[in-house]
């Protein structure tokens, strides 16, 4: 045997997300401790929510493509070792089946219809035994491969406890079935399970037998015997992972981000104007810290500019447009030798371009650029290309500026 400009908006939620927009850098060594305690409490309750983060989701992006590779393998995984978002619950439920199953019948369909019923009967009787099989028939798909044994199983009362375990199969080197086992009571540590083999016969289906001679280690083969004819679900599921071409995978993710990315196909601006956005805002309810301390009252109104400035000049344009991309590259000249800090935010680009078209527009501007968000777009009311953001005394300044084609 082997094995626009308007007014202020009562909403607390509302303050932590503007204040946490504006408030990027470290506080100035001048703000008064109420201000300081302020900005404190906007960086916590801003869940990140600032310009920088906003923007900085595209830096993510083109590692999406290595990062779906890898949830691919992960997701086979789960089904060995559970892992993902069900592995607390995976790794609890294997620990129970560890701590109570002792004893297992190892079948497969290749033994008949007779010969499993007597298998399930013996299952039926003894609580403590399980059915195990070690895979699905090939060309099955899951969960449609397991409905006969369902089936069979409900004709028993009680019924018996029947499981897909690919891996007692491998740990214990099982190639032939029937085979029944009885094991030491099992302890989970490391994510596995330990026990040892008490007693295992090859040939018998007998739980009554098997614990008459507990104890006695391997008692080989005892009687008839099959092959097993589903194969290890294990086996195939490395195999196909083998046979997958990764890097032609990974390549298509790195592409697909930008049929899934949304693009914002806003219209030139048809004259120049400035709009002026008002940040202030008013707490509906009292800001505290952890602590339960009061920071800032019910009604207080707010202007995060009062706090901190907002030094960036976020400059957001169409790169389809030839003369758009043009004087966005002029600008960010202009400002740059003027020492101030520039984002570029891109409205759209040609998704079949894709990486093509934004890295060459960041070769031409000789800068970083960015996409825009929803979260950019909303709060400082981009309606039109180009626009120039920036703060002017205690508002924000956005600054459409009509371009000549």
């Amino acid at each position: 045997m082997n094995r626009s400009k308007q007014g202020p908006t009562r909403s607390s939620k509302c303050l932590a997300v503007v204040l946490g927009l504006v408030l990027s850098g470290s506080v100035s060594a001048e703000l008064t401790d109420q201000q300081k305690a302020i900005f404190k409490a906007a960086k916590q309750r801003s869940n990140d929510m600032d310009v920088s983060s906003l923007l900085n989701q595209i830096d993510q992006q083109k590692s999406r493509g290595a990062a779906l590779i890898d949830e691919t393998a992960d997701k086979a995984a789960e089904i060995a070792i559970g892992q993902g978002d069900a592995k607390d619950e995976a790794e609890k439920r294997a620990a129970q089946i560890c701590e109570s199953r002792t004893h297992y019948i190892f079948a497969s369909r290749s033994l008949g219809e007779v010969a499993l019923r007597e298998i399930f009967a013996e299952a039926s009787a003894n609580p403590e035994t399980t059915v195990v099989f070690q895979g699905i028939p090939k060309g099955s798909k899951m969960p449609m491969a397991f409905v006969d044994l369902q089936q069979l199983a409900r004709e028993y009362d009680p019924m018996p406890s029947v499981a897909l375990n690919p891996l007692l199969f491998q740990e214990y080197e099982v190639t032939a079935v029937p085979e029944i086992m009885a094991l030491t009571d099992g302890k989970w540590q490391n994510r596995k399970c330990h026990q040892e083999v008490r007693t295992r016969i090859a040939g018998i289906t007998s739980v009554g037998y098997l614990n008459k001679r507990l104890d006695e280690g391997d008692l080989g083969q005892r009687g008839p015997v099959e092959e097993i004819s589903e194969p290890n679900l294990m086996s195939v599921i490395a195999q196909r992972i083998k046979e997958i071409d990764w890097d032609k995978k990974k390549q298509q993710a790195v592409d697909n981000v930008w049929n899934n990315m949304q693009m914002y196909p806003l219209p030139p601006a048809p004259e120049d104007r400035i709009v002026k956005i008002d940040p202030t805002i008013e707490a509906l309810q009292d800001i505290k810290d952890a602590e339960g301390n009061i920071l800032v009252p019910a009604g207080k109104r707010v202007n995060p500019l009062e706090i901190q400035p907002f030094n960036s000049i976020v400059i957001v344009f169409n790169p389809m447009r030839e003369s758009e991309l043009a004087a966005a590259v002029e600008m960010i000249k202009a400002y740059t030798q003027k020492g101030a800090k520039i984002i570029p935010v891109l409205s759209e680009i040609d998704k079949t371009e894709g990486w093509n078209m934004y890295n060459e527009v960041a070769r031409k501007l000789n800068h970083r650029v960015f996409m825009l968000t929803p979260d950019l777009k909303q709060r400082f009311r981009i309606m039109h290309t180009m626009s120039v953001v920036r703060a002017s005394g205690n508002h924000f300044e956005v600054r459409e500026v009509k371009v000549e084609r």
